[in-house]
């Protein structure tokens, strides 16, 4: 049996709102998208402190000799990439990362439907391990 293909939505934003989200837990700029956020019994996560935590964890637990660690610990102290994902956030619904297709459809729908100009992209990806990458050899 084939496993079934689960979704997440990332939301990059524009520095400014990134900044007040992460610093206030608002946004002013866009407070409709903060609407649909809880209608839908999500929340916004910032990708770098998911990052981070998951860096943190993998620490405590001593998994610090897997490629996935190395890789999100060289990319956490990347100045670049810490700017990007700093502005990226992950959808979690009910509390998850990943959830059923319709769900992120239905959200992905309304978001694309807001008049939101701090909104640069939205992203939906799937659970398959082929459309999502994977460590670079150096970690391996």
């Amino acid at each position: 049996m084939k496993d079934k293909l689960l979704y997440q939505l990332r939301i990059d934003l524009d520095e400014h709102a990134a900044k007040y989200l992460i610093s206030n837990k608002a946004l002013n700029s866009c407070k409709s998208l903060l609407k649909v956020i809880e209608k839908e019994n999500a929340k916004l996560v910032c990708q770098y402190e998911a990052f981070k935590m998951f860096v943190e964890e993998c620490q405590k637990n001593n998994l610090i000799h897997t490629p996935l660690y190395k890789w999100t610990k060289d990319t956490i102290e990347n100045k670049l990439k810490k700017k990007k994902y700093m502005k990226s956030f992950t959808v979690y619904v009910n509390d998850e990362q990943l959830y059923e297709k319709n769900i992120a459809e239905r959200i992905e729908k309304k978001i694309l439907s807001l008049r939101c100009s701090c909104i640069l992209k939205v992203n939906k990806y799937n659970s398959d391990p082929k459309n999502n990458p994977q460590p670079p050899k150096k970690y391996l």
